[in-house]
C-alpha cells in the first residue's frame, strides 16, 4: 500500500526528471529480482540424447519451492507434455516430448509472478557402441575399493560421512579406485578376461560400511573416493580399446538412508513405508509358490533389506521412470555392455520387466543377469526372459546368476561320489535347463563377494581347484571369476566371520605393499601354477567355437565319472572328470553318438594327441581332462 501511494505521489508531480529516475530505479529493481530468482538447484538426468528411440523424457527438477514456478518451453520441436507437482514443493516433474527435435539444447523458462529464470538443457547425439555379452565371454568380478589403489589423493574426501581410510579395518574403506582398475586392465587381458564387472561404483555417502557400494546415495554420481564420472567413462573406453566389455552392478531394490532424495523426499511413497522398521523375509519362492500368503509376498518385495537400506517404491510411476532413465543414462554415457542386477527377486516384478524393456528398446540384445539367491532351478528360471515355466511373469531379464550350478559344482568336488551326490549334482542341475529360454546366457561362478573363497572351500586342494576351473570354463553359461581366485586367494579363516574376510586387498596395488601379485615375480610357485592354468584355459576357451557357441550333450554319472560334450556342426570338445580316489578306465563306445565322426583327441592342457580307435583311456583320480576332437 505504501509503494502504491509513493508511485501516485511521484506521478502527481510535474517534475519529469523525478518520473524518469523512478522508472529507471524500478526497472533496475525488477531486473535484480529476476536475476536473483534461481529456483533450480538440480536437474536429473543432467543431460540427454536427441536420437534415442524413447522420445519422452522425464525431468526431475529440484530447488527451493520450485513448485511455485510456471514452466514453458518455446523451442521448436520440443513439447512440454505436462508438469506434475508432488507433496514436497521443492520438486517438479516435467515431461517433455523430443519426437521432432534434433537440436543440441532447449530452454526451459521458469516464472513466478514478475520473476523469470531460464535454464538451457543440453542434448547430445549418441553413437551407440555396445557389445553383446554372450557365452563367449569370461567375466572378472572385482571390488573397486579392494582391487587396486591407483590414486592415493582420493582415499579420503573431506565432507563425506565416512572419512577414514584404514586397510586394517575389514569393514572400512581401503582406498581402491577406478584409476587402479584401469592401471591393471592389461593384467586382465593377459589372463584371458573379456569382460569386467565391478561392484557398484556410485557414491555411498553413508557413515560407515560404505565401501561395498550397495547403499547408493546418488544415482548420477560416481563415488569420489573411486574417481569421477569421467573416470568411469574412461574405464569403459579403455576396455573397448582392448576389445573388452563392461558390466555395471545395478541396485534398483534399495538405496542408502543418506540418499539425498531420502533425506528430502519428493513424496512419502518414494520408499515403501511401514508403521515401524520392517525387514523383508528374504523368501523368493513366494513369487511362484501356489500356497504363499499375500502378506508374505508383500513382505518380500516391500520390506526393507536392512535398517540403512530403504526399499524403493518401484510402483510409483515417477520414481520408476527416474530409475529407468538413470540406468539408460549410464549405458549411453559410459558404454556399459551389461547389467548384473542386485537382489533381483526383491524388486517389483512388473517394474523390472518394464525397466529392461525400456533398455531393450534402445539395445535389443542388451545382456542382464539377476541375482536370485535361492535353492531350486525354478527359483532362477521363473524370473528370466521367456521362462518355460507356465506361470512365469513376462520378463525382459536375459539370464539368472546361476546359484544352483554354483552349489552343484562345489558339492560335486567336495562330496563322496554316490548315486545322487558328487558329480550327480551337476548332472541333475543341468537336466533342468529346459526351464530356461537360454541357459547359455546364465552367469556362472565358483565364488563371489558374498561367499567363502573357492580355494578355501576346496580345503586348499589344488586338484580340486583345477577341476573347478575346468568345469567353470567348459560348462554352458557365461563364466565369471572373483578377483584373486586366479592366484589362490584364501579366507583368513573358514568359515568367515565377516564379509570383509573374502574382500581382501589384491596385494601389489597399494604403495606400501611389499609384494606384487600382479606379476609373476611377486607370486609363489603355487600361485603362478594356478594363474597359468586359468590363463591357458581362458585364452583357449575364447577361441573355441564349440565352447563359445556350442550345444551340450552329457552322459549320466557312472562310477564317479562325468562326461559331457560341447559341440557345433564342425567342432567338438570332450570333458571327462573323475572324482574317484583311484584312476578309472573310460570306454569310448558309450559316447559313440558324438565320437563316431572323430578319430583323434587332443588334450588341450598337455597338447598330447591320441587315437580314439584305442577304445579306452585311463583318467587319473580327482582329475579333469579336456580334449579337442579331430576328424
Amino acid at each position: 500500500m505504501k509503494i502504491i501511494t509513493f508511485i501516485n505521489f511521484i506521478f502527481a508531480t510535474n517534475n519529469m526528471m523525478k518520473k524518469l529516475l523512478f522508472i529507471f530505479t524500478l526497472f533496475i529493481a525488477l531486473q535484480s529480482n529476476a536475476q536473483n530468482y534461481k529456483p533450480l538447484e538440480r536437474v536429473d538426468p543432467p543431460f540427454w540424447w536427441n536420437n534415442l528411440n524413447n522420445k519422452e523424457l522425464q525431468l526431475m527438477l529440484f530447488g527451493k519451492n520450485i513448485a511455485a514456478s510456471t514452466l514453458k518451453i518455446n523451442t521448436l520441436g520440443v513439447k512440454l507434455l505436462r508438469v506434475e507437482k508432488v507433496e514436497n514443493s521443492d520438486y517438479l516433474f516435467a515431461y517433455v516430448s523430443l519426437q521432432n527435435f534434433k537440436g543440441n539444447s532447449f530452454v526451459i523458462q521458469f516464472s513466478k509472478g514478475t520473476e523469470n529464470f531460464k535454464y538451457t538443457y543440453k542434448l547430445e547425439k549418441l553413437i551407440k557402441d555396445i557389445d553383446n555379452i554372450t557365452q563367449a565371454d569370461f567375466i572378472y568380478m572385482a571390488m573397486p575399493d579392494r582391487f587396486a589403489n591407483g590414486d592415493t589423493t582420493n582415499d579420503v574426501i573431506n565432507g563425506l560421512r565416512e572419512s577414514v581410510c584404514d586397510r586394517n579395518d575389514l569393514n572400512g574403506r581401503h582406498g581402491g579406485d577406478l584409476k587402479g582398475v584401469i592401471d591393471h586392465l592389461d593384467y586382465l587381458k593377459d589372463l584371458g578376461i573379456t569382460t569386467l564387472w565391478l561392484n557398484p561404483t556410485l557414491i555411498n555417502d553413508q557413515p560407515k560400511y560404505s565401501y561395498h557400494g550397495y547403499a547408493l546415495t546418488d544415482h548420477y554420481l560416481t563415488d569420489p573416493r573411486f574417481g569421477s564420472n569421467n573416470d568411469y567413462k574412461k574405464l569403459g573406453a579403455e576396455l573397448k580399446k582392448r576389445n573388452m566389455k563392461l558390466v555395471m552392478d545395478l541396485v534398483p531394490n534399495h538405496i542408502g538412508d543418506k540418499h539425498w532424495m531420502f533425506l528430502n523426499m519428493p513424496e512419502k511413497n518414494l520408499v515403501n513405508q511401514w508403521p515401524e522398521f520392517t525387514r523383508t523375509n528374504y523368501r523368493a519362492p513366494v513369487h511362484y509358490d501356489p500356497y504363499a500368503s499375500k502378506a508374505e509376498k508383500k513382505l518380500m518385495t516391500d520390506g526393507w533389506f536392512d535398517y540403512q537400506m530403504p526399499d524403493v517404491n518401484e510402483t510409483n510411476p515417477r520414481i520408476a521412470t527416474y530409475l529407468m532413465q538413470s540406468y539408460l543414462w549410464w549405458i549411453n554415457f559410459a558404454g556399459i555392455d551389461g547389467f548384473r542386477i542386485d537382489t533381483y527377486s526383491y524388486n517389483d516384478v512388473d517394474f523390472m520387466n518394464n525397466c529392461m524393456g525400456y533398455i531393450k528398446k534402445e539395445y535389443p540384445n542388451f545382456w542382464s543377469s539377476g541375482e536370485i539367491w535361492e535353492r531350486g532351478v525354478l527359483s532362477n528360471a521363473y524370473f528370466v526372459n521367456k521362462s518355460n515355466f507356465a506361470k512365469a511373469p513376462q520378463s525382459n531379464l536375459t539370464s539368472a546368476i546361476d546359484f544352483n550350478l554354483h552349489w552343484a559344482m562345489n558339492e560335486a568336488l567336495l562330496d563322496t561320489p554316490e548315486w545322487d551326490k558328487g558329480l550327480a549334482k551337476i548332472y541333475q542341475t543341468l537336466s533342468q535347463d529346459g526351464l530356461y529360454n537360454d541357459p547359455n546366457l546364465n552367469l556362472t561362478f565358483l565364488d563371489n563377494h558374498d561367499l567363502n573363497r573357492f580355494y578355501s572351500v576346496m580345503k586348499n586342494d589344488r586338484k580340486k581347484f583345477k577341476m573347478g576351473i575346468g568345469l567353470l570354463l567348459t560348462l554352458r553359461g557365461v563364466p565369471s571369476i572373483y578377483y584373486g581366485t586366479e592366484i589362490l586367494v584364501k579366507n583368513p579363516q573358514l568359515p568367515r566371520k565377516s564379509d570383509g574376510e573374502v574382500r581382501m586387498d589384491f596385494e601389489g596395488a597399494w604403495p606400501t605393499d611389499k609384494t606384487n601379485k600382479f606379476i609373476a615375480e611377486g607370486r609363489t610357485d603355487e600361485e603362478n601354477e594356478a594363474f597359468n592354468y586359468v590363463k591357458k584355459l581362458a585364452n583357449w576357451r575364447k577361441n573355441n567355437e564349440a565352447i563359445t557357441n556350442g550345444k551340450t550333450t552329457h552322459f549320466a554319472v557312472e562310477n564317479g565319472v562325468y562326461t559331457y560334450f560341447r559341440y557345433t556342426d564342425k567342432k567338438a570338445v570332450m570333458v571327462i572328470i573323475n572324482r574317484n580316489a583311484k584312476s578309472q578306465a573310460i570306454q569310448f563306445s558309450k559316447y559313440n553318438e558324438i565320437l563316431n565322426k572323430f578319430t583323434k583327441a587332443k588334450d588341450i592342457l598337455t597338447e598330447n594327441t591320441f587315437n580314439l580307435s584305442d577304445k579306452t583311456m585311463q583318467i587319473d583320480a580327482d582329475t579333469i581332462r579336456i580334449f579337442e576332437l579331430e576328424e
